[in-house]
């Protein structure tokens, strides 16, 4: 004859044990999603070499970006092992992190991260179905993307936040 009690008392532990480890899983996974969240604030030696090389389509040296680090251009470094140990690390001895926002404003006042349009130029801009003709009156910088405020030649009318893909010249 079967022991119901014994049986019962196995199960409800086994459903104790796997509550107690879902809690944790969440737990983890929330304090994972919040590091990802966080580190999306700053930026690698690596990601800010492959943004001049994408934007200026030169390459740089790491020893350019700990030398500007080291004179407090870069704003806090901050090791990544420490700061986001939840997050997959990279190969290699240290891992410094910089202040995104504090980068982009350091390479837009070197001359490093420039717009491809200026105030007054002439563009070619798609509207719908249809090419047109605008002058750049305003450019907004987000991030390392550069967004515009075109005047319309034909209706003189001013259009925001047009990304800069979305641009040509003459």
């Amino acid at each position: 004859m079967k022991d119901y009690e014994k049986e019962i008392e196995r199960l409800k532990n086994q459903v104790m044990e796997a509550k107690a480890q879902l809690a944790q899983l969440e737990a983890e996974q929330h304090a994972y999603r919040s590091q990802c969240e966080r580190r999306t604030a700053y930026l690698s030696s690596r990601e800010i070499l492959e943004l001049l090389e994408a934007r200026n389509g030169r390459a740089g040296s790491m020893a350019t970006i700990k030398r500007w680090a080291d004179q407090g251009h870069l704003g806090e470094v901050v090791d990544e092992r420490d700061a986001f140990p939840l997050l997959e690390n990279k190969q290699g001895n240290k891992r410094f992190l910089y202040p995104r926002e504090i980068v982009f404003r350091f390479l837009n006042e070197k001359g490093l991260l420039l717009p491809l349009f200026d105030v007054l130029d002439r563009v070619m801009i798609r509207l719908e179905e249809r090419n047109t003709w605008g002058l750049v009156t305003a450019i907004e910088r987000h991030d390392q993307h550069f967004t515009y405020q075109i005047q319309l030649e034909e209706t003189g009318e001013i259009l925001s936040s047009i990304a800069e893909e979305d641009l040509a010249r003459p």
